[in-house]
């Protein structure tokens, strides 16, 4: 489902507590409402993961090259053991203004015994 904003944001945060096994693994994307494009459908874009990011003094991150978004979070997550939910975190920033957004994970796995398993899935979109 979109969620409607009723001001802009520029900023885009998930969090998520999840089981993810050795064989499974997930990507979040996102996709963004704005007023300049209402007619246009927008494409689901990746959050850009630990790998591509660089972290600043202030607690946030700058992207070094959109083209290499992965939809991991932004600090690595080791497996999880029996049962054990971990916190995960994604963040975008210095987006386009933006008044709905939309949150896709996209799951995988080598064992259907072990899906990951998500939950306390929280957003918040910020200017």
């Amino acid at each position: 489902n979109t969620v409607s904003l009723s001001k802009p944001a520029t900023s885009l945060k998930v969090l998520l507590s999840a089981f993810r096994s050795t064989s499974s693994d997930f990507r979040v994307l996102y996709s963004l409402d704005r007023s300049d494009s209402s007619e246009i459908e927008q494409a689901f874009e990746l959050f850009p993961g630990f790998k591509n990011t660089t972290k600043t003094d202030d607690d946030g991150f700058i992207v070094t090259d959109e083209s290499k978004n992965d939809g991991r979070s932004d600090t690595i997550v080791t497996p999880s053991e029996s049962n054990q939910f971990k916190e995960y975190q994604f963040t975008v920033d210095n987006l386009p203004e933006f008044t709905g957004f939309t949150i896709k994970i996209v799951m995988s796995g080598t064992n259907q015994a072990q899906p990951p398993r998500i939950k306390d899935l929280r957003a918040i979109a910020v200017r």
